[in-house]
């Protein structure tokens, strides 16, 4: 049986910030983030800014092979603690690193997981959280979306009321196998952590469902991204900047998102 990631990237996980407790706080947030060198996004600044404003404590799970300190220069402030891992595992593996490292996090209230696949967010987190913490889900997400099969969508999860120290859960997070293709990753870590939730009875929902901005199996995020823009959803794809050629639309994302906030989201790569 090949290795779990967490048992191929523990003993290369260090962290690297002057802060390395997590403060006294019912709210966490794990921030994955992947950059080919030390410089960070604008868009990881300002996730993170934007969380802490809302009483998040930020836990940055950093995947690369530069490992110079992170520069945090081109945006605000942050109190952040970094995690710095080796690149395996994508996204989950990052996650499950943070949470394997801070286990106390599987017992707070308000957990939310996140990514740097998202470019913002160009306004305050208030109204997202707000709808977080209001609903009555173990588990949010900020979109949900009826593509390969009706599930949330994982750049964006909230978990309640400690539900993380659930067993299932718990096993999930620490026995994640290694991926090589782009469907393996999809199939066994985003859908098959929602058929995790959904067989084992978790009560899940979204802050936007696709049908809002898209038609069945259409992914809200990419096909229904000024509709989602229009609602209140304060991202954009990355790879809708980065190859607008994916979607009809795409060359106006940048204009929409400039008349919508003052932003250029290309500055925020």
């Amino acid at each position: 049986m090949s290795p779990s990631i967490l048992e191929k990237v523990l003993p290369r996980a260090v962290i690297e910030s002057t802060r390395t407790t997590l403060p006294a706080t019912d709210r966490v947030a794990v921030v994955a983030s992947y950059g080919p060198t030390a410089q960070v996004s604008l868009s990881l600044s300002w996730m993170v800014a934007r969380l802490e404003e809302v009483g998040y404590a930020v836990v940055v799970v950093r995947a690369s092979d530069d490992t110079r300190p992170l520069d945090w220069s081109r945006g605000p402030a942050n109190e952040a603690i970094v995690i710095r891992k080796p690149n395996v595992g994508y996204d989950f593996g990052s996650w499950a690193t943070g949470l394997e490292m801070f286990p106390e996090i599987r017992s707070k209230p308000y957990v939310i997981i996140t990514n740097d696949s998202l470019v913002g967010p160009f306004s305050s987190l208030a109204p997202m959280v707000e709808d977080f913490e209001g609903s009555y889900f173990d588990v949010w997400g900020g979109t949900w979306t009826a593509q390969y099969m009706p599930h949330l969508q994982s750049f964006l999860l909230g978990f309640r009321d400690g539900v993380l120290n659930d067993p299932t859960l718990k096993h999930f997070w620490q026995n994640l196998p290694e991926q090589s293709s782009k469907f393996d990753i999809i199939d066994k870590y985003e859908l098959g952590l929602n058929r995790l939730l959904h067989g084992e009875g978790f009560v899940t929902g979204a802050w936007f469902d696709y049908d809002l901005v898209v038609h069945y199996t259409q992914n809200p995020t990419i096909l229904g991204w000024r509709g989602l823009l229009d609602l209140g959803f304060p991202f954009v794809k990355r790879e809708l900047v980065t190859n607008p050629s994916i979607v009809a639309d795409g060359s106006e994302v940048p204009t929409v998102v400039q008349e919508k906030f003052g932003i250029n989201p290309t500055d925020w790569l």
